[in-house]
């Protein structure tokens, strides 16, 4: 039986949190999981906006039981899986329980109104074969870059600026003019985040944003999302190098950039400036919505107590 999580579910939780696999790197790096505090704020949150978690109790002993996160991304119509447990690799058996947990959460998710989900998992995991059985379909593959170096410089002149509400237009443009339409389904475009532990910075050449770096903080590390324009190929590396001054000299985690690979050239500046290529990951999608085959019904002008389907007589 699948349900959403309750306090009734805080001894399994806590018991299955240890043996899971994240499924969203960018999280997963600069924030070490932590399932059963995630599922205790959902469970609490009076807004809503927290993560969805569904647990599967075993009816009869001996069976595995499992766990599923989710974060809803609803302004955009999509959820993305951050937490699975167990792990598919622990035995042959917890397939079938990845099966039952992604068939519920895709149920749940489309009883929201949201059009798809999104997975991350490891370029080489076996996570794949159980996501493709469960109607998933790989859509971009991203390349994870590390900085580890102690760093002692600043930037004299700042390259970018702090972004503003004033600039979603020019930053969506951005996202739309170098974003493969087939990968937009994956990312889904930038927020304007002028605040917290996520913020937004974006480069200006002409009075047109060229370059947008997203910088988000965690306790055990930092994650650069960054969109380049190729006409602004050659100020990428300063791009990242204006991020890295952004972090005093007392930061001492890991910096880590995801490059999707329709922008694999960013990789050049990146080991330039000292990243080290960490892994490659592959982001999934599930439609949950489908296109309608029959034709819509409507009234024939002239005959308005007659309906007819909307297409040619002859087809």
């Amino acid at each position: 039986m699948i349900r959403t999580f309750d306090l009734r579910d805080l001894a399994l939780v806590s018991q299955i949190e240890s043996q899971g696999t994240p499924l969203y790197a960018e999280l997963a790096l600069t924030r070490h999981p932590r399932p059963l505090q995630a599922a205790l704020a959902g469970f609490f949150s009076l807004s809503g906006h927290g993560l969805r978690t569904y647990v599967l109790r075993a009816e009869d002993e001996g069976k595995l039981c499992g766990v599923i996160q989710l974060r809803d991304q609803r302004d955009h119509k999509f959820s993305v899986i951050t937490f699975i447990a167990p792990g598919v690799q622990v035995n042959h058996q917890t397939r079938e329980v990845w099966a039952y947990l992604l068939d519920h959460a895709a149920t749940q998710t489309g009883k929201l109104g949201l059009q798809y989900i999104v997975a991350e998992v490891p370029e080489e995991s076996e996570a794949i074969e159980v996501l493709h059985q469960a109607g998933y379909a790989i859509y971009v593959r991203q390349t994870i870059y590390c900085w580890q170096k102690p760093r002692d410089t600043v930037l004299v002149e700042p390259l970018l600026r702090p972004c503003q509400l004033a600039d979603e237009w020019g930053v969506h443009q951005l996202y739309h003019n170098t974003v493969p339409r087939l990968a937009q389904l994956a990312d889904g475009a930038p927020r304007m985040y002028r605040s917290g532990a996520v913020r937004g910075y974006v480069l200006e050449d002409q009075q047109e944003i060229t370059a947008y770096l997203q910088v988000r903080r965690g306790p055990d590390g930092a994650w650069f999302n960054l969109l380049v324009h190729p006409r602004a190929e050659a100020r990428a590396a300063a791009v990242v190098e204006y991020g890295l001054s952004l972090f005093g000299t007392n930061w001492t985690a890991p910096i880590y950039c995801g490059v999707r690979r329709y922008q694999e050239w960013l990789g050049h500046g990146l080991v330039t400036l000292g990243f080290e290529q960490r892994s490659s990951t592959v982001m999934m999608v599930k439609h949950l919505v489908n296109l309608i085959s029959e034709p819509e019904l409507g009234k024939v002008p002239g005959l308005e107590k007659v309906t007819a389907p909307l297409v040619h007589p002859r087809g």
